[in-house]
């Protein structure tokens, strides 16, 4: 089987679709499948046993203008370099993993030469939120387009019922969706071992996310580190994650920068599979995962927490409360009650065993997002898709 994908957001951009769609290729390979992986901007990711290849962007880029600011749509030589690419190599499908305005206009086209497609949202590419004015449909000629476009694809997969319920609002059968979460390769995990937990009494929190204020909750963290500083809660709050050296600009962290760690994005690109090392290793000094987004479509830190052995705290918020059980693999504190989040850190902060009576939960969950089993399911729905008519 050959397979083309194309990802809508690729590396040097960190992101988790971005690492999906690597370890996903990868895997692929490792499973005798033919993978090509066709950009939109070069990359400065190294370790792919996948061809890389940069897509045409003067053509791109003048269709895309003449559709997007003009609504004509001149898709002639754009036609013409699908079709030279689909007579070179012979793809069974097209895997669209993220989607942009760019994406749907090859989509369009891809169907019209009878080329068989799969799309897997990320998240930002089809939910909306508008009190944190998140979502590209926001932008009405992209949700347009996109709810054109959409009814051409053979099959979804989603990541989550959330994304899930999203697709079926803008009137996609049940029939063309398929669940299959995000996943992390655990035996990568399984080399690393912490023996630094719990020292000194100290919580160790750890949240992996880019500095987005609203969306990922960074503006709730002044109010949640004062409470636990004038608690005299012993913590360290390490925070990682692109352009989260905007978070030292913060009061409450120039004031106390002892109680926390900022660091930019520890990504290795020369790692076969992410997240790295180095991040993996973050993951295993922490006690605790500090989830203080208000929207996930799925939350692949979660998993790379849990596949690390920690639990996760976070409000019941669409994406995280699909993962996270409460009392099982981690604690759900209802949504914007900043109060009872700080004084459920300090609870635990108290009591280590809250966390020790997690183990077996936070195992069972991690084994359901192995990249293995999640690749096995990718397999299966190429195979469907590629035997229908």
């Amino acid at each position: 089987m050959k397979i083309a994908l194309i990802p809508g957001a690729f590396f040097p951009a960190p992101g988790g679709a971005q690492v999906q769609v690597h370890n996903l290729a990868n895997k692929l390979i490792d499973s005798k499948v033919e993978v090509d992986c066709y950009l939109f901007d070069k990359t400065n990711l190294t370790n792919n046993k996948y061809k890389i290849y940069i897509l045409n962007r003067f053509i791109l880029s003048i269709t895309f203008l003449l559709k997007y600011y003009f609504n004509f749509e001149f898709l002639y030589f754009l036609k013409l370099y699908l079709s030279k690419i689909i007579k070179l190599n012979d793809y069974d499908l097209w895997h669209f993993n993220f989607l942009n305005y760019k994406s749907l206009l090859l989509i369009k086209i891809l169907k019209k030469l009878n080329q068989k497609i799969i799309v897997t949202f990320q998240g930002v590419d089809i939910q909306i939120e508008t009190e944190i004015d998140y979502g590209y449909r926001l932008d009405k000629k992209y949700d347009q387009f996109l709810k054109e476009i959409v009814f051409e694809v053979d099959k979804f997969t989603c990541l989550s019922e959330t994304i899930k319920n999203d697709l079926k609002k803008i009137g996609i059968s049940e029939g063309k969706l398929i669940l299959i979460p995000n996943a992390v390769d655990l035996k990568k995990f399984e080399n690393y071992k912490s023996n630094s937990r719990q020292k000194n009494k100290i919580l160790k929190l750890i949240t992996v996310a880019r500095y987005s204020p609203k969306k990922k909750g960074f503006d709730l963290l002044p109010k949640l580190s004062k409470k636990l500083i004038d608690a005299k809660i012993k913590f360290q709050w390490t925070i990682l994650g692109k352009n989260t050296s905007e978070l030292s600009k913060y009061d409450i962290i120039k004031q106390n920068s002892s109680y926390f760690k900022i660091l930019d994005d520890v990504t290795n690109f020369k790692d076969e599979y992410l997240p790295s090392k180095d991040l993996i290793m973050e993951y295993m000094e922490s006690d605790l995962y500090v989830n203080l987004s208000r929207i996930e479509s799925f939350g692949i830190t979660f998993v790379e927490a849990l596949a690390a052995g920690i639990p996760i705290i976070s409000f019941d918020t669409k994406g995280a409360n699909e993962i996270i059980i409460n009392n099982y693999n981690g604690f759900i504190v209802k949504e914007g009650e900043i109060e009872k989040f700080g004084e459920k850190i300090q609870d635990i902060h108290n009591k280590p065993e809250l966390i020790e009576k997690l183990k077996v939960g936070i195992n069972e969950t991690a084994l359901k997002y192995d990249l293995n089993l999640v690749t096995k399911k990718f397999l299966n729905i190429y195979n469907l898709v590629n035997k229908s008519d």
